[in-house]
């Protein structure tokens, strides 16, 4: 017996070792490692799926969701809330659907207040679980109502000063003629719909960023759509170099694209058959949005080699998102996802990645969500609303 736990525990340790070159800036991909990686991975049946699609690829292990087979749902959506003093953590098991009571399961029931009567604007409602986190700026609060913590990360009191990131100025006045937003894709080559299809671009999430672009410039605003599909390395799918090659690509847009200041990189998040998630927004059927934020930390503390200066920046803008689609949008959004890596987020405080739908969805539906994305990202944007 003592012989099994002892190889399980070798086998778990240089997996992890193996698969971390996947993400690791500073050290090259060595095939060798990564294959061994796969082989015993494979054989130690750990879930290594990264969250955003394609279970079968060991991609980015240490910053994807790592689970055991058969783990369940509400084990999953486990959040570690770490106290401020650092002493240990608290863990709080919620699935992810009960968390706010916004989203419908089944798709059968509309969300009637989405549905507006007069033409396609929204109305601003109140929002209890919004005025309560107003009210009383509370920490634990807002953790255990506006956020999802991954197994993969912690939180502190001190990266979350909830007054700060909620009155924090994320607004950005238009400059006519420049672009100031950039939405791109990092799995764009890999994430697809219900009825996509195949190999149909339009039907991919980069169809939807296009749908969203159209919104955005209808608002005012100069987007660049970069259609890159940075999983596509070589003529084949490779999820595990795709935030490298991303990085890469959208540095070089930064450069030569100075006014942007809003960058998005648009997902469409995997949760699994049989759960066809979506809300209804002035008539249409939409699919419901994720915010997602990297805090650069594991369970013990900071990633010292994914430094991201805009982090605090990357919070409020997230949150004063979500907040704002809560109040003219019930329904459209769930808790915002919170993760241990930095998936590129760093480069400007007004960085996003978004999971809009899942693969459960239609390309409709996820098309139909880009024009409330785009009304939530102008309220914020604007600061009118």
């Amino acid at each position: 017996m003592g012989k099994i736990v002892i190889r399980i525990i070798a086998a778990i340790g240089v997996s992890v070792f193996a698969s971390s070159l996947f993400v690791v800036d500073e050290i090259p991909k060595i095939q060798s490692f990564t294959a061994l990686g796969r082989e015993i991975v494979n054989g130690a049946g750990i879930y290594t799926g990264d969250g955003q699609g394609v279970e079968e690829i060991v991609a980015e292990f240490l910053g994807g969701q790592m689970y055991w087979n058969g783990i369940s749902e509400s084990e999953r959506y486990n959040r570690v809330l770490a106290e401020n003093n650092g002493s240990g953590s608290v863990v709080v098991g919620q699935e992810e659907e009960a968390l706010l009571g916004d989203i419908d399961i089944s798709g059968q029931k509309a969300l009637e207040e989405n549905s507006v009567a007069a033409g396609s604007r929204a109305i601003r409602r109140s929002n209890a679980a919004l005025e309560k986190l107003r009210s009383t700026l509370d920490t634990e609060y807002l953790w255990n109502h506006f956020y999802i913590v991954d197994s993969t990360t912690s939180v502190k009191k001190s990266l979350f000063p909830v007054k700060e990131l909620l009155e924090r100025d994320m607004t950005m006045k238009k400059k006519s003629g420049k672009k100031q937003i950039l939405i791109y894709h990092t799995h764009g080559a890999s994430e697809y719909f219900s009825d996509s299809k195949n190999g149909k671009i339009e039907d991919s999430v980069v169809g939807v960023g296009d749908e969203l672009t159209k919104e955005l410039e209808k608002l005012g605003y100069g987007v660049i759509h970069d259609k890159t599909r940075y999983d596509l390395i070589n003529g084949s799918l490779d999820r595990s170099l795709a935030y490298n090659k991303a990085l890469d690509g959208i540095k070089n847009i930064l450069a030569a694209n100075p006014d942007v200041k809003v960058v998005i990189d648009l997902h469409r998040d995997s949760v699994g058959k049989g759960k066809h998630t979506y809300t209804t927004i002035n008539g249409k059927k939409s699919a419901i949005v994720m915010f997602f934020n990297g805090l650069s930390r594991t369970r013990s503390g900071p990633i010292t080699y994914l430094e991201n200066p805009n982090l605090q920046g990357n919070l409020a803008f997230s949150l004063q998102l979500k907040c704002k689609a809560m109040e003219y949008y019930d329904g459209f959004t769930k808790p915002i996802y919170l993760k241990g890596y930095r998936y590129n987020l760093h480069l400007q405080e007004r960085s996003l990645l978004i999971e809009l739908g899942n693969e459960n969805n239609t390309v409709e539906e996820a098309k139909n969500a880009a024009a409330p994305l785009a009304d939530v990202l102008h309220k914020v944007l604007s600061g009118q609303g």
